[in-house]
């Protein structure tokens, strides 16, 4: 398994449950303008990361990435079984991050120097949805079936851009749960890598 990585970008979700899997892997660091060069863009059309090498071809987008790697390592105990009721919670936590939290996310981080308006939006939408996830969090450690799985891994990899654009503020759950995931020794290891 090899990823390509940008430290700093959603490629570092990947490298996180890497670590989690606990398998031997490689890494490629790329400079970010890299990512636009003949080379990369064989590997991801739109000069993106992360992309894995998975022995059998190129595989981009973070969350499918994640997925693809929780189900191909079931010994890893990062995804309930197929077919039950907490396999398609791990699902929806995982759509869930990437299609409302994160969206809201990008608008900060795209427009915040530049619409002001469409910056508040997006930090109303993140915050909404992130609202939906500190209830969720109330009285629990994880989101799915009492323990750590790769739902966790990409909500609070999203979660963390939150906290780095200053939009976290006023959710003690999720600061708990960001406190619990950032702790864990897989997550310490990808950040020291």
């Amino acid at each position: 398994m090899r990823l390509y990585h940008v430290p700093g970008t959603r490629s570092s979700r990947v490298h996180w449950m890497l670590e989690e899997i606990g398998k031997p892997y490689d890494v490629t660091v790329m400079a970010r303008e890299e990512r636009h060069e003949p080379p990369h863009l064989a590997r991801h059309p739109l000069g993106r990361v992360p992309v894995v090498h998975d022995g059998d071809g190129h595989v981009f987008e973070s969350a499918g990435i994640c997925l693809h790697l929780a189900e191909s390592n079931p010994e890893a105990g990062l995804i309930p079984a197929a077919g039950t009721h907490d396999r398609a919670l791990v699902y929806q936590w995982v759509f869930y991050a990437m299609l409302e939290l994160e969206l809201g996310i990008v608008e900060k981080y795209v427009y915040g120097e530049t619409d002001a308006a469409r910056t508040a939006a997006g930090v109303a939408s993140y915050r909404k949805a992130l609202q939906v996830i500190e209830d969720e969090l109330a009285g629990k450690e994880y989101l799915v079936g009492g323990t750590f799985s790769v739902a966790d891994l990409i909500v609070a990899g999203v979660c963390g851009f939150g906290v780095y654009l200053g939009m976290n503020d006023g959710f003690p759950n999720v600061a708990a749960y960001l406190e619990r995931t950032n702790a864990r020794p897989a997550q310490q290891r990808a950040n020291a890598a």
